[in-house]
């Protein structure tokens, strides 16, 4: 598995990227957090510069070897950061592995499916089916802001390209499968550490139905929502305030 692990503290950050994504989504935060905190970052299977493997994937084998890779590096606790799949991760991980995790951060993820989630899984399989670049052109405008695509259109378009490059459409399908098939809501009261839900108002994959569901069966839960914002949320204008709740929360 590709990850970074730096810095001399006390504390360790696991951060957990979402679906198409890697480990690089995480650096406007960890640049920020690096001199304060360990940083672990690491791209899935078939993300990133991580091999895929020879099957698809499921939440619990990602959990797993998530812990895999904390035991390869002597970490024994810590904190845990997820979006949207990854936070699918988090959750499975800290039902797995209690002991393991202090807190936990779920960011525009769920545990359970509605009819909305479900009508863009499909909708992201049809895409995908395609190719990466028509999946792109798909999944972006639910992930920002319009205004904030219209004036990023032309970076936008050769992300698309460069990403294409090396995007494992196979990795895609598995994870899209694996969002539709997740349902760990019966399973959320064994949580028993902190745990931060952070949400978009304007998320058009996540309702906030789905946000309060984990905020509701996770006894030692807060959620906060994010006005103006879809389901990335690390957009500029939220990055000072996600800093200064992560420092407060952890």
């Amino acid at each position: 598995m590709n990850y970074v692990f730096n810095g001399n503290w006390d504390k360790t950050i696991v951060f957990v990227h979402g679906l198409s994504d890697s480990l690089e989504y995480w650096r406007k935060l960890s640049s920020r957090l690096k001199d304060e905190y360990k940083i672990l970052m690491y791209d899935i299977r078939g993300h990133g510069s991580s091999p895929l493997g020879d099957e698809a994937f499921t939440a619990d084998m990602l959990a797993d070897d998530l812990y895999k890779l904390l035991l390869s590096l002597n970490i024994n606790k810590a904190s845990f950061v997820g979006l949207s799949l990854g936070g699918n991760i988090v959750l499975s991980f800290t039902i797995r592995y209690p002991e393991l995790v202090a807190r936990i951060v779920v960011m525009s993820s769920f545990s359970e499916n509605d009819d909305n989630l479900r009508a863009k899984f499909l909708e992201f399989a049809d895409s995908i089916a395609i190719s990466y670049e028509a999946f792109y052109d798909v999944i972006i405008r639910y992930v920002i802001p319009d205004d904030v695509y219209e004036r990023n259109r032309e970076v936008l378009e050769c992300v698309k390209r460069q990403n294409a490059l090396k995007a494992n459409t196979e990795a895609i399908k598995y994870g899209i499968d694996m969002g539709m098939n997740f349902n760990v809501t019966g399973q959320l009261a064994s949580i028993k550490c902190p745990a931060l839900i952070l949400a978009g108002r304007d998320d058009d994959i996540i309702s906030l139905g789905l946000s309060e569901i984990l905020n509701d069966n996770i006894g030692n839960s807060e959620l906060i929502i994010f006005d103006d914002t879809k389901h990335d949320l690390l957009i500029g204008k939220n990055i000072p305030k996600i800093l200064e709740l992560l420092r407060q929360f952890l």
